[in-house]
């Protein structure tokens, strides 16, 4: 492309830098930042080819950032960064301007660039704190501009110029005059400006004039110092023409300077325009002067005058002080043997200036300004120049009790004699280095009322077009007084560290001292340094202080830490140092760690490169990298934690240690008596070294990783050196020496994914094999680190608005974003295993509380991101749905439906931007894929509770998304239109409008798929629309449900009861291996005071079914399997006995009647039994009564009803005969074997003897006399076998019969009611008879056909029961069917088969119990089922013809509450 279209692969490189800009991108990171500088150096290259383009699309660009609208703090960052990179790049791609650029481009870049560039210089906003920094970067774009392009700016100011001498107004624009300030000048164009400012100065007004004074002054300094050897050239070859113009403004200014304030004004461009005549400063040292320079020579006199403070005026006197020190200044560009002259005349006036500018009791001042800073710098540099060894002044700023100011100024001209040094008899910085001593004791000083005072004070910033009290104060407006001192302190430090950085040989310098002194002043540097790099309020002065120890880091630096004793003081001081850097970087005391653990990277590399040098060094220094390394027994834990590592610690073992403190003398036995005393903190710091790495190999910041990954490199080679030294294997030094090898070559996978990089990590570190202090201390660090997240995270305190919505803050947003993240990374990862844990807990709750969180975001195009990656989740999450848990799966997707579809067409046709218009297109996408997945078989489900009619709702809902879709149609279609007319740039967005279109397409074809009762007649008027478009679109939508193979059932009119009937078919669903998923699962989460509700619809939908058996299975199995013991099993009020009670209540009520009814009668109406008493407890027997004689009749009573009860098998009715042989082979077999039903029903083999192999048929005749025969006996009248209530006394011995036969049946004797122990014989008698009675009735189950349902049809009662039970239980089962341990075996389908019917069906009728016929919860009630049941008309042959010939059926109930039938007359 850059080949065949060179300009639109020029504006496709521009317009990705300006998509790259943070004001787009939002916050930077490392990445963005990466990407940005390469699209900077990209332009810049593509420059030199195509200046023109370059240089017009980052002008527009500019201009769009500088008229955008921000609001807050963070945008008004990313506006001001996004600034400085452009204007940057500007700079740049200026100062390689290709000279043969036309002059159309000459004028494009004056018309366009310029406006733009002036906007910076002439206005910044209102308390804008990035506005100097902006006014700098716009300076430095004016200068490169003015180097190729001088004529045009140049003419901006001519004109401007022009204009001033006719404008009348006294309030006058100078702004482009100032202009003069920043633009690149040499020899020849400074003739040009002074030449063009002479012409027209006379004409000017004051104000305009006093502009062209002061700009005048800046430009020839500009000259000066960007071409001095011209200037020096002027004093060794006069230019007439050059003189000549300086002398005219000159007599200008002069005549100018008619009262004080104007002395005062001009004298300081009148010192320089007397500097560009050489000549004329010759002919005024003269005795007698030539008339036309008179008023130079009187110029001097009144400068020196006013230097002596004889001039009459306080500001006559500081102008003349400015003045003096431009020419001192100036001086220094001019070599002596070119021209004495102006050195004497220097040296007549640089003592009343130093008195005046050096005065400790009376510091300089302007005005009301405070102290100009420059001023003394300039001054003290120039001095420095002239006469370096003259050094008074130095001595003067060097005191302790001279103002901090003229510290700063000291440390900051020191620190421009070290840096700029441009000509050659400039004197060098060694001159100062007898000073050492005094400036570290300053830094220590200054260091600690630094960082004593700074408590908790915003970063500093550094302001360069301020003076240093300026910026004190500028900063201080809302702080208190106190505050001030602190201030000046951070300033004074942050330029002794830039010092340090500059020259480490002037701080290191220790002349005369011996070994061990010398080692402490340098510890104490170095501590001081070290102790300012986790300073996080101080960001500037830490990075300072980072770069000063890298430099004194370098090889020839560490010589001078202690010339005696090199080596042993590199290893105790940088041990220290690395150990303390460590120690805080674990502790997570660093804000930009990251940026620290590169920099620890290049410290490793220069100590390396230190330990290679000295590799062959004496033998006895040599020896001591070893008894260091490993020569000591250092404790292999705790050793760190005994270090308290605050600074004065630091301080304390940073100073000459008991292993060194004989200097050069000391041997290596003496090293290693010390290091067995303690063990050497290069141990010690080599341990938290790898702790660190280790602790970064799980930093969320790729680069952290990498970075951290390739410092082991750098472990490894200190071992290869250390070991070449000693002789010894390397794996004494490192023990996973091989792992960090390793480590260090994955380190170069720059471009791997973040994902892959860990598996990587995780992998390597599987393969260490040696525990080592450092990596144990690593697992131990990073478990309590675990820990402590995790119980942040659960406690993290969720301030929330008062309708619910979190507060929108960059910490949440930001937590927002990384938990999209890495929800996706989690799902898209499909390798083995990866599903095991997804389907723990449900993903809904999360799900939503990001999309309500992220929809109040705005649309900011930080906002669109992250929108459109939720989007991307939701995406494939449905992609993962069969390995996720939901709870309410259809009202969490209509939720997210109805939350997703208001961002599509949400902004894309607001955005003025054609980017952000591309970014919102994105997000309609996203959101409309993301709908496509959630509409896949989904039934519309409308919020409740809002009094509309079910289906109304679902047609109002379906219209809504229809409208939608169809409107977001046609806005592609418009678009594209659009596109066809205009052409150009738009084969992308062609290409998204159609991917659009297909989505909306699918998704209006899932929509009505799945919901074709409701939207059907909604959308097949669409088939006959006018549009074609549109008609086109419906047949498109109606051929894609056709080939999904959308069911039209659901439009029959029977289409609800079909439902329920495919409701009632899913709960009495059979898996393979026997379980009923759903109703079990409604079993376990149905509360208990459902549960007679519950059993009775279960039994009858059951039965209806034909799988009875298969419930009672199920049902009895579990309560076997969670039953303590025999004497536990069926006897609490589970659902279990529920079920079983209701059978036999239903099914065993006319047995009952059968067999009970005649033997109550002879009991109460028999002469015989008439006054017969069964009263056998002696506490309760009346005085007439003879204990023997009640026991014979209540004896004789229960022999006559027990006979009869185990004589009735055949009778005993065949749906208990399958209910009691399920009971007894559910306690043979347990859930716990998974056979087969029909295994299960063939296996005889008695499983209670298994479970409970005391008693096996126990279980059956207990649970049948407990829950069946004896309640009836107990209680006849109400049980519906006798009319009336028999009498007490009869009451009474029908209640002690029961317990006996209850004795009977349970196979126990009576132990602790003495009155009835007379019984045990009896009992123990029957116990076989019993058993036999058992066997008979639950060794064989009779076969499904052989049973007669009697509840082989549903009642509408029981299946509108199920419905409010499985709506109101709904999310309780999805938990319990995914938690369950059977889940896996079963899968998901049938829970999500139920929720799609339930959305279907809508939520229940909500009418209070009594209304509803079915509802009650009295199972002793006589009902419908029971009195068919009762009179057994299901057996009557008159039933079973009109059954066959299905005429009628039930539905609902009468006023009344009887059950209405209906009658199918075409039958």
């Amino acid at each position: 492309m850059a080949a065949h279209r060179p300009v639109e692969w020029v504006q496709a490189v521009v317009s990705r830098f300006d998509e790259q800009l943070p004001i787009k991108t939002g916050q930077q990171n490392t990445h963005t930042k990466v990407s940005t500088e390469h699209n900077k150096e990209c332009l810049i290259n593509i420059s030199k080819y195509k200046f023109s383009l370059v240089i017009s699309g980052l002008t527009t660009i500019l201009k769009n950032v500088n008229n955008m609208r921000i609001f807050g703090e963070a945008a008004e960052k990313n506006l001001y960064l996004s600034q400085l990179i452009i204007l940057d790049t500007l700079e740049k791609c200026l100062a390689g301007q290709p000279k043969d650029t036309m002059r159309l481009d000459e004028t494009m870049l004056v018309k366009q660039l310029l406006p733009e560039i002036c906007h910076f210089l002439h206005t910044c906003r209102e308390g804008n704190q990035h506005a100097a920094e902006l006014r700098n970067s716009a300076s430095g774009v004016l200068f490169s501009l003015s180097c190729n392009n001088f004529n045009a700016v140049f003419s901006r100011i001519s004109t401007r110029l022009q204009e001033l001498t006719v404008c009348s107004e006294d309030n006058v624009d100078v702004h482009d005059i100032e202009l003069l300030q920043y633009i690149n000048v040499d020899c020849a164009k400074l003739k040009r400006l002074l030449k063009e400012t002479a012409f027209k100065f006379k004409a000017l007004k004051k104000v305009a004039q006093l502009a062209v004074i002061n700009s005048l002054e800046k430009a020839f300094w500009n000259w000066v110092e960007n071409y001095p050897d011209e200037f020096t050239k002027l004093y060794q070859i006069p230019q007439t023409d050059m003189a000549e113009c300086a002398e005219k403004l000159f007599d200008l200014v002069d005549g100018f300077a008619e009262s004080t304030k104007r002395k005062a004004a001009v004298w300081p461009l009148q010192i320089i325009l007397l500097i560009l005549c050489p000549e004329i400063i010759q002919d005024i040292s003269k005795d007698v002067v030539d008339e036309n320079n008179m008023n130079k020579k009187l110029f001097l006199d009144s400068l020196r005058k006013a230097l002596a403070g004889h001039g009459g005026s306080r500001q006559l006197t500081e102008s003349a002080a400015i003045a003096c020190v431009k020419l001192c200044k100036a001086s220094t560009y001019i070599n002596w043997e070119d021209n004495s002259v102006i050195f004497l005349l220097v040296q007549s006036m640089v003592v009343d200036l130093k008195n005046l500018l050096f005065n400790p009791s009376k510091p300089f001042s302007r005005g009301s300004q405070p102290a100009d800073v420059d001023l003394m710098i300039d001054c003290l540099v120039s001095c420095f120049r002239i006469s370096p060894h003259n050094n008074q002044h130095f001595k003067i700023c060097l005191a302790q009790n001279s103002p901090s100011t003229f510290h700063y100024v000291l440390v900051n001209s020191l620190h421009r004699i070290i840096t700029n040094s441009a000509l050659d008899w400039w004197p060098k910085i060694d001159a100062v280095y007898c000073h050492s001593v005094e400036l570290r004791n300053m830094f220590g000083e200054t260091l600690h009322k630094a960082v004593q005072g700074c408590g908790a004070h915003p970063a500093i910033r550094m302001a360069p077009s301020l003076t240093f009290k300026e910026k004190v104060t500028s900063l201080k407006f809302k702080e208190k007084p106190t505050d001030l001192e602190t201030r000046s302190y951070k300033y004074l430090l942050l330029s002794m560290v830039k010092l340090i950085h500059a020259d480490p040989k002037l701080l290191l310098c220790n002349p005369r001292k011996q070994g061990p002194e010398t080692q402490g002043s340098t510890a104490e540097l170095i501590t001081g340094l070290v102790q300012l790099v986790p300073q996080s309020h101080m960001p500037e002065i830490a990075q300072e202080a980072m770069e000063a120890l890298l430099v004194l880091h370098q090889l020839d630096s560490i010589d001078l830490w202690n010339p005696d004793a090199p080596v042993e003081t590199f290893w105790e001081i940088s041990s220290q140092m690395l150990f303390y850097i460590c120690k805080k970087l674990t502790s997570h005391q660093m804000l930009s760690s990251t940026e620290i653990l590169k920099w620890l990277r290049e410290i490793l590399i220069c100590r390396n490169k230190f330990l290679l040098k000295n590799k062959q060094a004496d033998r006895s220094s040599c020896h001591f990298l070893f008894l260091y390394g490993v020569g000591c027994d250092v404790p292999s834990s705790g050793a760190t934690s005994q270090m308290s590592m605050d600074h004065e610690e630091l301080i304390r073992t940073c100073t000459p240690g008991a292993s060194l403190r004989k200097g050069k003398g000391n041997s290596s036995m003496d090293s290693a008596a010390g290091c067995s005393g303690t063990p050497p903190i290069c141990r010690q710091a080599q341990t938290k070294l790898e702790v660190a790495l280790y602790m970064f190999l799980w930093s969320p910041d790729t680069e952290a990783v990498l970075v951290a990954m390739s410092c082991f490199r750098h472990l490894c080679e200190e071992a290869d050196i250390r070991c070449g030294v000693d002789e010894v294997s390397v794996h004494n030094f490192l023990p996973n020496y091989n792992t960090f090898m390793e480590f260090a070559s994955v380190s170069n996978m720059m471009s791997t994914g973040r994902a892959a990089l860990q598996k990587r990590v995780m992998a390597l570190l599987r393969r260490i094999e040696h525990p080592t202090a450092g990596n144990t201390e690593a697992w131990e660090d990073t478990h309590a680190k675990w820990e402590q997240a995790t119980k942040l995270i659960l406690n993290y305190p969720k301030a929330k608005m008062e309708d619910g919505q979190v507060l929108l803050t960059d910490t949440n947003t930001q937590f927002v974003e990384q938990t999209i993240a890495i929800m996706k990374n989690l799902l898209d990862n499909h390798t083995e295993g990866s599903s095991e844990h997804l389907g723990q807990a449900s993903i809904e709750t999360m799900m939503l509380n990001l999309v309500r969180y992220v929809r109040v975001l705005g649309n900011m195009v930080h906002a669109i991101q992250i929108k459109t990656k939720l989007c991307q989740l939701v995406e494939v999450m449905m992609a993962r749905r069969d390995d996720l848990s939901f709870c309410q799966e259809m009202k969490f997707r209509n939720k997210m439906v109805e939350y997703l579809t208001d961002w599509v067409m949400g902004t894309s046709n607001q955005a003025a931007d054609d980017d952000v218009k591309c970014l919102t297109r994105d997000l309609d996408q996203a959101s409309m894929e993301a709908v496509v997945s959630l509409l896949a078989g989904l039934p519309l489900q409308p919020e409740e509770g809002d009094g509309v009619e079910l289906m109304e709702a679902k047609s109002q809902l379906f219209l809504k998304y229809f409208t939608l879709f169809m409107n977001l149609l046609n806005d592609c279609s418009e678009v594209e239109d659009e596109n066809a007319q205009t052409g150009g740039r738009k084969r992308g967005m062609s290409r998204r409008l159609a991917s659009l279109r297909h989505c909306t397409v699918l998704a209006m074809s899932n929509l009505l798929n799945a919901n074709v009762d409701s939207g059907l007649m909604h959308s097949i008027g669409l088939g006959y629309h006018k549009d074609l478009q549109t008609r086109a679109t419906f047949m498109e939508v109606l051929t894609k449900i056709l080939q999904q193979g959308t069911e039209f059932d659901t439009l029959a009119e029977t289409v609800l009861a079909d439902r329920f009937e495919r409701l009632v078919e899913l709960v009495t669903m059979m898996g393979d291996q026997g379980e009923l998923p759903i109703a079990m699962a409604l079993a376990n989460v149905v509360p208990c005071s459902q549960w007679d509700e519950l059993a009775r619809v279960l039994v009858t939908l059951f039965d209806s079914r034909h799988l009875l058996y298969q419930l009672l299975w199920n049902m009895f199995s579990k309560e076997v399997e969670l039953a303590d013991s025999m004497q536990t099993l069926f006897r609490g009020n589970s659902l279990a006995s529920k079920i079983m009670t209701f059978c036999f209540k239903v099914y065993g009520a006319t047995y009952l009647q059968k067999l009970l009814d005649p033997l109550l009668r002879i009991v109460i109406t028999s002469s015989d039994w008439q006054h017969v008493s069964f009263e056998v407890d002696p506490t309760r027997l009346e005085q007439s009564e003879s204990l023997e004689e009640n026991q014979r009749n209540l004896l004789q009573m229960t022999e006559k009803f027990f006979h009869a009860i185990i004589s009735s098998s055949s009778e005993f009715p065949p749906q208990l005969r399958s209910v009691c042989h399920c009971l007894y082979q559910a306690t043979c077999h347990s859930l716990l074997n998974k056979a087969t039903v029909k295994e299960k029903k063939e296996n005889k083999k008695s499983v209670v003897s298994q479970r409970f192999p005391q008693n096996s048929i126990g279980a059956v005749g207990s649970a049948m006399f407990l829950r069946f025969i004896n309640p009836a006996i107990v209680s006849p009248y109400e049980a519906g076998i006798l009319d009336k209530k028999p009498p007490p006394r009869i009451e009474r011995g029908l209640k002690l019969m029961s317990k006996i036969l209850q004795s009977i049946a349970n196979h126990v004797l009576f132990t602790k009611e003495e009155h009835m122990r007379p019984f045990n014989d009896f009992v123990k008698s029957n116990f076989d008879a019993a058993r036999r009675f058992f066997l008979d009735i639950a060794s064989d189950c009779p076969t499904s056909d052989a049973v007669n349902h009697s509840l082989s049809f549903i009642s509408d009662g029981n299946v509108l029961a199920l419905h409010r039970l499985l709506w109101n239980n709904q999310e309780k089962i999805g938990q319990y069917l995914s938690s369950n341990r059977d889940h896996k075996a079963v899968g998901r389908r049938p829970f999500d088969k139920m929720a799609t019917l339930l959305a279907y069906l809508g939520p229940p009728e909500h009418k209070p119990v009594a209304d509803t016929h079915w509802s009650s919860l009295n199972l002793t009630s006589s009902k419908f089922e029971e009195f068919m049941t009762r009179h057994q008309v299901h057996e009557k042959e008159e039933f079973k013809a009109l059954k066959t010939l299905s005429i009628f059926y039930q539905a609902g109930t009468s006023k009344a509450g009887n059950p209405i039938f209906y009658y199918v007359a075409r039958r």
